[in-house]
């Protein structure tokens, strides 16, 4: 029989636990993006330029601060900066070296509108739980690389108004189901498509990639953004982007699921951190295999607020942009 001691240690007991769940428990639902401060001071350069310093002050390589393309008639500025955290990638490719990779840069994005500069993040939670196909060990990790983007930023700026406020696709999972029951679902793994093989280095499949995409004619004018090399993996991350490209997405999403963002001029510059898009570059057993993700599926990764009848109207968009890399790649490795 429990008496009123034992009755009363249980209470406790509970009441513990359940402060403990509340207060450490990581959301389900997670946006693609993350505010992390915004009305920030100053002007728009000066702000990435501290940006850019206190991660590499961190000990983040940064791949680029990218001026990306605003729509038309966007008076605007917007930069992402490409930044790779050594630890944390090692972390990732220990988990899974065949999807990884295509989660190892961060993006921070730094965007103007109406209300002022604003600072934000792709959400590693949300694009880690579709990249590792929902293995719930990382999620934690996402989480605390998570808050470690968030001190650097904030520790970088001074002034502003810190926030933690998500925006873009929400999701309780990272599994992507198909739009309309046809249009790029399911698990990441089936989504990386082989586009060709090389007896050359991996040195020499980057420069080669590097090269063509340099002289690339095609459509979109694809172009290089950054080079990730991690030789000791064996693997590069080429990013490839275009204002084309960007501009056009951006017009696409326009506020996405963000109401408060309607009425703004230019607004899907706030998604401008879905690109550049990752060429992925692997050596092993004498020879160089390049890869790359189904863009439909990955424009539904970072895109997927803006509806399924923006999707709809603009599906030949993703294939044209996929054949242009696959076509550029072939050229530049094919013997």
């Amino acid at each position: 029989m429990m008496t009123r001691r034992s009755f009363l240690a249980l209470i406790v007991a509970f009441v513990v636990f359940a402060g403990i769940a509340t207060g450490n428990a990581i959301e389900k639902k997670q946006g693609v993006y993350e505010y992390v401060v915004r009305n920030v001071p100053g002007e728009f350069t000066a702000v990435v330029q501290q940006l850019d310093s206190a991660f590499r002050a961190a000990g983040y390589q940064v791949l680029g601060t990218l001026e990306n393309a605003a729509p038309e008639g966007c008076s605007y500025y917007v930069t992402v900066l490409a930044v790779y955290n050594p630890a944390f990638g090692k972390q990732l490719l220990s988990r899974n070296p065949q999807t990884a990779p295509y989660a190892l840069v961060d993006r921070i994005i730094v965007f103007q509108d109406e209300e002022g500069t604003h600072i934000s993040i792709v959400n590693p939670i949300n694009i880690l739980r579709t990249v590792l196909m929902d293995d719930e060990g990382p999620v934690a990790m996402a989480d605390a690389h998570r808050q470690e983007l968030r001190k650097v930023i904030e520790g970088a700026i001074t002034g502003g108004k810190h926030t933690t406020r998500q925006y873009g696709q929400f999701r309780k999972k990272g599994y992507i189901g198909r739009t309309m029951g046809v249009m790029a679902g399911g698990p990441f793994n089936e989504k990386i498509n082989t586009i060709t093989a090389t007896s050359a280095s991996l040195e020499e499949a980057v420069n080669a990639v590097k090269q063509a995409f340099a002289n690339n004619s095609g459509k979109w004018k694809l172009r290089v953004r950054y080079v990730l090399t991690l030789p000791d993996e064996g693997i590069a991350v080429v990013g490839v982007s275009s204002p084309s490209v960007e501009s056009r997405s951006f017009k696409i999403v326009g506020a996405g699921s963000d109401d408060s963002r309607e009425d703004f001029k230019c607004p899907g510059i706030a998604h401008a951190g879905a690109y550049p898009m990752e060429v992925v570059l692997r050596a092993a057993n004498g020879k160089t295999t390049a890869e790359v993700t189904d863009i439909m599926y990955r424009m539904k990764m970072y895109f997927e607020d803006a509806g399924k009848w923006a999707f709809a109207k603009n599906m030949t968009m993703p294939g044209s942009i996929q054949s242009e890399i696959e076509d550029v790649v072939k050229a530049a490795l094919t013997q």
